[in-house]
C-alpha cells in the first residue's frame, strides 16, 4: 500500500473513530436523567431507588457485554474476510441500534432500549477493526504514535458527545423531543460513518483463505488467549487497570456529588475537560515519551502515575485541585491505552492482528461489565470508594505488570 492510500485510511479510520465515539457519548449523559426523572416513564413512577439503580447498571454493561462476545469475533474474521466487509456490516449494525433506542424512547420502553444496547454494544466490537487497520498501515516506529492519534480521536468525540448530548436533549421538535433527540443524531452520524466506510475506506489487509466457525472460534481465543506463553500476566494487568480506571471514572461523580455538591453542569464540566485531556495527551503530548521509551517501561510507570494522581484526593481534597488531578490522571491513561495496543500487536503475527486486537477489546469489556454491576454494594459502603478502588486496583496492575516484565527478562 503506497503512501497516499496509508495516509486516506489514517485520516479516514480517525474520522470515523471520532463520529463512532461521539455517537456513543450523545447518549451516554441521559441514561441517569431517563431512569431517575420523575418525568420521564421508562420505569413506572412507583419504582424504588434500588430498581432505578439495578436498571441503571444493566444499561450500562450491556454495551461491553455486547463488545466482549463480539470484539474477538468481528476482529479475527476481519482477518479472513476483510477490515472493509465487516467494518460496513457492523456499523450498519449500529445504524439498527439507535433506531431500536430511538424507538424505545418513543414507546418509553425499557426493553426496548436494552435491546438497542445489546446491538449497539455487539456493533461497538468493530473497534476491534479500526485498531487492526492501524497496525496494518503502520511501521513499528509508528503504531503507538497512530495508536495515539485514534485515541486521540475518541477522546474529541467523547468530549463533544456528553456536552452536546446534554444540550440536543432539551430541543422540543415535534416528534423529535428530549430525549429522542440525541439518539437521532447518534444514529445520523453513524450512518455518516457507514457512508465513508462504503465510499472512502479501501481494504488494508491481505485476506487470508483460512476458515472457521464464527462462534466457537471467538470464544475459543478468548480462553486461548490468557494461555499463550508471555500473554496471561499481560492481560491480567490490562483488565486490573482497566477496571479501576471504568469504576473511578464511571462513578467519582458520586463523590464529587456528595461532597462538592456539584450539580448536573458541574458534573459534565469535569467530564469535558477530562475528555478534552485525553485528546490533548493522547495527540500530542505522549508522543515524546511513546517515540523514545520501549512500550512495556512506559506502559509500567504511567500505571504507577495513574494510580498515584487517582489515589491523590483522598489525602488532599477540594473541587480546585480536582482541575489539577483531573489533567494529570488522564494524561497518564492516556499512555496506556496507546502502548498496550502496540504491545500486543508487537507480540502477534501479521495474520492475527484483527483477532489479538479483538481480544484485547473484549478483556477491557471485561472490566466495563463488572464495574457498574459491582458500583451499587461498593458504593454502599462509602463514597469514596470510586477512589479506593481505581486506586487499588491500578496499582495491583502495575504490580502484576512489574512481575510479568520480570518473568520475561
Amino acid at each position: 500500500m503506497n503512501i497516499f492510500h496509508k495516509n486516506t485510511a489514517l485520516y479516514t479510520i480517525l474520522l470515523m473513530f471520532f463520529l463512532d465515539i461521539m455517537s456513543i457519548g450523545l447518549a451516554y449523559p441521559i441514561f441517569s436523567s431517563m431512569i431517575y426523572s420523575t418525568s420521564s416513564h421508562i420505569l413506572p413512577p412507583e419504582a424504588s431507588q434500588a430498581v432505578r439503580g439495578l436498571w441503571l447498571g444493566i444499561l450500562l454493561a450491556l454495551v461491553p457485554i455486547g463488545q466482549f462476545f463480539s470484539a474477538p469475533i468481528l476482529g479475527a474474521y476481519s482477518d479472513r474476510l476483510g477490515r472493509r466487509r465487516l467494518m460496513i456490516l457492523s456499523t450498519a449494525l449500529s445504524v439498527f441500534g439507535y433506531t431500536t433506542a430511538l424507538m424505545g424512547v418513543w414507546h418509553e420502553s425499557i426493553i426496548l432500549l436494552a435491546l438497542s444496547r445489546i446491538i449497539i454494544g455487539i456493533a461497538t466490537g468493530n473497534q476491534a477493526i479500526g485498531s487492526a487497520v492501524i497496525t496494518d498501515i503502520s511501521s513499528p516506529e509508528e503504531k503507538a504514535k497512530n495508536f495515539g492519534l485514534l485515541h486521540m480521536a475518541g477522546g474529541l468525540g467523547f468530549t463533544v458527545g456528553p456536552l452536546l448530548g446534554g444540550k440536543l436533549s432539551t430541543i422540543h421538535l415535534g416528534i423529535l423531543s428530549g430525549y429522542a433527540v440525541p439518539f437521532a443524531c447518534a444514529g445520523a452520524l453513524t450512518m455518516i460513518n457507514l457512508l465513508l466506510i462504503i465510499f472512502l475506506f479501501r481494504e488494508t489487509h491481505r485476506v487470508s483463505t483460512q476458515e472457521r466457525g464464527i462462534i466457537s472460534f471467538g470464544l475459543r481465543n478468548i480462553t486461548r488467549a490468557w494461555q499463550i506463553p508471555g500473554f496471561a500476566l499481560f492481560f491480567l494487568a490490562i483488565f486490573m487497570y482497566t477496571f479501576g480506571w471504568s469504576f473511578y471514572w464511571d462513578f467519582i461523580p458520586v463523590y464529587w456529588i456528595t461532597n462538592y455538591k456539584f450539580d448536573a453542569a458541574g458534573v459534565y464540566n469535569m467530564y469535558a475537560l477530562g475528555a478534552l485531556s485525553y485528546a490533548l495527551s493522547s495527540g500530542l503530548l505522549i508522543r515524546p515519551l511513546v517515540s523514545k521509551f520501549k512500550a512495556e517501561t512506559v506502559f509500567l510507570y504511567a500505571l504507577f502515575g495513574c494510580a498515584l494522581s487517582t489515589g491523590l484526593p483522598l489525602l488532599f481534597s477540594s473541587p480546585c485541585m480536582y482541575l489539577m488531578y483531573i489533567p494529570l490522571q488522564q494524561f497518564f491513561i492516556a499512555l496506556t491505552f496507546p502502548v498496550t495496543a502496540t504491545i500486543i500487536s508487537n507480540k502477534s503475527s501479521s495474520q492475527s492482528q484483527g483477532e489479538m486486537m479483538g481480544i484485547l477489546e473484549s478483556v477491557q469489556s471485561l472490566s466495563g461489565i463488572i464495574s457498574p454491576l459491582s458500583a451499587g454494594i461498593l458504593l454502599g459502603l462509602t463514597v469514596k470508594m470510586p477512589l479506593i478502588v481505581g486506586t487499588g486496583a491500578l496499582l495491583f496492575a502495575a504490580y502484576i505488570l512489574y512481575c510479568s516484565l520480570r518473568k520475561t527478562n
